[in-house]
């Protein structure tokens, strides 16, 4: 029964989407001064004609090429109907059907072709009500309990109406009077009486336990109201029918538009996210303070003291508070007003993000059409058969592998940032090579970059589209078209992706809460490195330091990074000599099978012996560094010591040479193991004659190896 709630639920919805008639634009907005309306009409009218100028030869290239092709949609004969012949079927538009079926519901899901229609009516008719439900209370209130006929929005009256049960819509037997607060309220009344109508009429039919037949096409929604007002003429009453479905379908979208909007704004009818109070409003009775996001953030005012204020960018509708501050406010674009409902500082990060990843994308797309390409057989295909080449290649995990570790540096900084431990703004990685040092100069460089990846985005998702479309190299048309005249009327600045007049308030200088990571300057600063050698790069960006005894931390670290230092030296060195006694082995990571056993064994006997007593037993960070060992520094075994100097300036810069080759060392031998494993073979030569690419490079002789290439045929 629930499955099939969800698909009669979404056949209605999707029906529903099929009779929406469009009309003409109508002028939403008063009327703007003379030059504004000039400058964004020239403004338009180049970008606008230049994008028809395109499009109109693309589609003209791609129609030119596919035809005489024979079509590809199947048409019905003329002795079978869509869906059985249910009233809907027929277009908005005079002179065709719609037929309006992209999931095929009505050829897999025949026999649920009834149902379908009983539930899309019934929720049709259910929507019309609740819209006129939506609206009629902001202008006439039906005597009641103040908490719910008095509350100021619909929103508000629903909850309050609702009541405070400890499950929806159940009645606590236990506390029948209401004494804790948490029964129904007379909401309930009205959930009951719906319950009787649908076990009165779809259930009895659906459950074949009426004296009337079965649910079928033709009583689908005929409940036998209102019989006497349907006209006397077939073709009239198909035509009302025919209008009650269509309103319905309009309905249940309009009426889920207008329930989100209600919500996010918080405010009664026409639900804007700013509304002028006004004594003369037949609605300002109902229009109350904006609700906290969902998102968890601060609460954001949507009241203007004069009115609320228009976007720039779709004139129609009103600018988000939340957008003032920003670089990029001037143009006030957020139609569905995400920045109300999400961070926007999360937004503006995802935002710039993306946008820079469409720049790089689209350059590379452009600069791989003209000929530029990485040296190797793999690499010389198109572009559109670029991704498919480097998966079928094997490359893609890798470059996903590189591209999670950059993530996880952005997933740190913002989350610094939200919590308030920086004072970094969205997008800020701390690069500053070219970056402006006047307040005017960022904040102008920072609005071309926004205002250029939001190009890109839809630069690069019009060249993918053209691209498979003509199955060409960009420009993608055998003819370049020609550019619009250098006189164009475009001559007042960019619209879109150029320089705008910044407001030097809005870049006016902050002072850091809390100082930046050298390293990572996105990053606070760790707190518990001074005094450490190699602390000065402040590298610590999953804050162990913070959770971690940070002389623990760094024992660990200078004991890694001397082992990878000697394992360094021993994978390059195995390829070309061994020991005595020793079979040679060209692949290092083949070593450790060809070893003589006694040779492993006491190896491991004298890694555990130094490894048990170099700390007098002490191994965990609990007790390494007490005791004894709180005087102990990070690292000294007491080994060597006459090597170093006297000087304590010299030898903290010796301590920090061997931190920094041993961190070199980690990633080098982490490198060597990775290669060896990607060419299955030795590290030298790097990439190995008839090397055919890394596919497979994970399928090791193991459970997960053997897991990640299927054998075990998961």
């Amino acid at each position: 029964m629930a499955k099939s709630a969800v698909a009669l639920g979404v056949g209605a919805t999707l029906g529903s989407l099929a009779f929406i008639t469009p009309s003409a634009p109508n002028s939403l907005r008063g009327s703007a001064p003379a030059s504004a309306a000039a400058s964004n009409a020239s403004s338009t009218a180049t970008h606008g004609a230049a994008a028809t100028a395109v499009a109109t030869a693309a589609l003209a290239l791609v129609a030119g090429r596919r035809a005489g092709r024979k079509p590809d949609r199947i048409i019905l004969g003329a002795e079978e109907k869509f869906a059985g012949g249910l009233i809907g079927g027929e277009s908005a538009f005079a002179g065709q059907d719609f037929n309006f079926d992209p999931l095929g519901l009505a050829a897999k899901c025949e026999k649920f072709l009834p149902w379908f229609r009983e539930a899309e009516l019934k929720h049709g008719r259910i929507a019309m009500l609740a819209w006129v439900g939506l609206v009629v209370p902001e202008f006439v209130r039906i005597p009641g309990p103040d908490a719910c006929y008095g509350a100021k929005t619909v929103v508000e009256a629903h909850n309050a109406c609702a009541g405070d049960p400890y499950f929806p819509f159940i009645i606590d037997a236990t506390d029948f009077y209401n004494k804790d607060g948490h029964q129904v309220g007379p909401l309930f009344q009205v959930f009951a009486f719906c319950g009787v109508v649908e076990m009165l009429t779809t259930f009895a039919k659906t459950a074949n336990v009426s004296n009337k037949p079965g649910l079928t096409l033709e009583n689908a929604g005929d409940y036998r109201l209102g019989a006497n007002f349907l006209p006397q003429d077939e073709a009239k009453v198909k035509e009302m029918k025919l209008k009650e479905l269509k309103n319905g379908r309009l309905a249940m979208l309009a009426f889920g538009g207008a329930i989100t909007q209600a919500t996010l704004t918080g405010n009664g009818f026409p639900w804007l996210y700013a509304q002028k109070e006004s004594t003369s409003s037949a609605f300002a009775s109902s229009v109350s303070p904006a609700k906290k996001s969902f998102s968890g953030r601060s609460k954001v005012a949507r009241r203007a003291e004069s009115g609320y204020k228009m976007s720039p960018a779709v004139p129609f509708l009103p600018m988000s508070p939340a957008l003032e501050g920003i670089p990029g406010e001037e143009e006030g674009f957020d139609p569905m007003g995400f920045s109300l409902a999400i961070d926007i500082k999360w937004l503006r990060e995802a935002e710039l993000k993306h946008g820079r990843v469409a720049m790089l994308a689209t350059v590379g797309w452009i600069a791989t059409d003209l000929g530029l390409r990485v040296p190797g057989e793999p690499f010389q295909v198109s572009t559109v058969e670029a991704h498919d080449a480097m998966v079928k290649f094997g490359s893609m995990p890798q470059m996903l592998v590189w591209m999670g570790y950059a993530e996880l540096f952005g997933f740190l900084a913002i989350i610094n940032m939200q919590e308030g431990k920086t004072d970094r703004k969205p997008g800020d990685f701390g690069l500053r090579g070219f970056y402006p040092q006047d307040a005017k100069g960022q904040y102008d460089m920072q609005v071309k970059e926004l205002r250029n990846g939001r190009l890109a985005m839809l630069a690069y998702g019009g060249i993918v589209t053209t691209a498979v479309l003509t199955q060409e190299k960009w420009p993608f048309f055998d003819a370049v078209v020609n550019a619009l005249p250098s006189d164009s009327a475009n001559t007042s600045g960019a619209a879109f992706c150029g320089t705008s007049s910044a407001r030097s308030t809005a870049t006016a200088a902050v002072p850091r809460r809390a100082a930046t990571s050298k390293s990572l300057p996105f990053l606070p600063k760790p707190e518990n490195l001074g005094g450490l050698p190699g602390g000065e790069a402040e590298f610590d960006p999953l804050g162990f330091s913070d959770t971690f005894d940070v002389k623990w931390l760094r024992e660990s670290e200078l004991k890694h990074g001397r082992v990878c230092m000697l394992a360094t030296v021993g994978f390059v060195a195995e390829q070309f000599f061994q020991f005595p006694g020793f079979e040679a082995s060209e692949d290092a990571l083949q070593a450790i099978y060809t070893a003589p056993p006694n040779i492993t064994a006491l190896l491991l006997v004298a890694c555990g012996y130094i490894e048990s007593s170099a700390y007098g037993g002490k191994l965990t960070m609990l007790d390494m560094f007490e005791g004894d060992g709180a005087s102990r520094a990070p690292g000294d075994l007491n080994f060597g010591k006459r090597f170093l100097p006297d000087n304590k300036a010299e030898a903290d810069v010796l301590a920090t040479k061997e931190l920094s080759n041993g961190r070199l060392a980690m990633l080098a031998f982490a490198g060597m193991v990775h290669h060896n494993l990607v060419v299955k073979g030795p590290l030298f030569p790097l990439f190995p004659e008839g090397w055919a690419g890394p596919q497979g490079s994970w399928d090791l002789d193991s459970t997960a190896g053997a897991l990640n290439s299927g054998s075990l045929g998961l």
